[in-house]
């Protein structure tokens, strides 16, 4: 009888544990869903925590995976190959999101690479991740990583809030880029030295004038004399000329390659 009893204690625990396992299960997948992997340890831990909570903040608004990773080594892949693996194995764009985009960093092989999905890779067409690696990979040739990343994120931010309203950037539709201080003080600084030296040409000219007492000593000879004279049109001529057609290349549109797990991706990358 003690058997038994002890035998329906060790089943009762056993379901517990059995229904406790996908909640648990649940909560590690949860933690795992992590939006910056330092693996070559190029960020203290404050900076990656800031760049995780701003990353998370950005997934979860726009629904779609914004993840930075970084590693010493491709261990003998692409840079194209890995950040397409990692996207890809690591379950990013899925479990309700549409998409995503990841910017890998490889130290070893000192090569970048953006992998987008979903319907990230309308978001960021080939003109937006070339304008976007523009404004981080100075940040990556110089060592302030945590500074390039978070230029990355911003970025996306931005991006996806263009393609919010149906108008993606694109060539012929990028971000316009605020002026520099430096330059609107360099604009004003050489409009007052040209005027300065205007006026001073144009001063040199008036040292020998001299005011004349009565109006006709202004007038030129002869160029008061008024002749009676009147047009006749003898022919027209219409010029026609065709209207310039719209410019096809002013949308450059999102190319595409299939990773080996067979998934599509867009992206693009290099060295820095």
């Amino acid at each position: 009888m003690m058997k038994i009893r002890t035998k329906r204690i060790l089943l009762s625990f056993l379901s517990l544990l059995l229904l406790l396992m996908p909640i648990a299960v649940k909560a590690e997948s949860t933690d795992d869903m992590y939006y910056v992997k330092d693996e070559a340890n190029l960020m203290s831990e404050e900076e990656q925590k800031e760049l995780e909570t701003k990353l998370s903040t950005i997934s979860d608004y726009w629904g779609e995976d914004v993840v930075v990773l970084t590693v010493n080594s491709l261990e003998g892949k692409t840079a194209e190959a890995y950040a397409d693996d990692y996207y890809d194995m690591n379950g990013y764009g899925v479990s309700g999101r549409n998409g995503g985009i990841l910017l890998l960093v490889a130290m070893d092989d000192r090569k970048w690479h953006m992998s987008t999905g979903g319907e990230c890779i309308s978001i960021f067409t080939d003109a937006g991740l070339n304008y976007m690696q523009e404004q981080f990979k100075p940040s990556l040739s110089e060592g302030d990583y945590a500074e390039a990343f978070n230029t990355f994120a911003d970025l996306c931010d931005d991006f996806m809030a263009q393609a919010e309203i149906g108008e993606p950037y694109d060539t012929g539709n990028l971000p316009k880029e605020p002026l520099s201080i430096l330059w609107y003080i360099g604009a004003v600084a050489a409009a007052f030295l040209l005027a300065f030296i205007w006026g001073s040409i144009e001063k040199g000219k008036l040292i020998t004038v001299r005011e004349s007492q009565t109006a006709s000593d202004y007038a030129v000879a002869g160029s008061l004399n008024v002749y009676n004279s009147h047009d006749q049109m003898v022919r027209t001529y219409v010029t026609q000329r065709a209207l310039p057609k719209e410019d096809s290349s002013s949308s450059s549109g999102s190319s595409t390659h299939t990773s080996s797990s067979g998934s599509s991706h867009g992206g693009c990358g290099g060295s820095f």
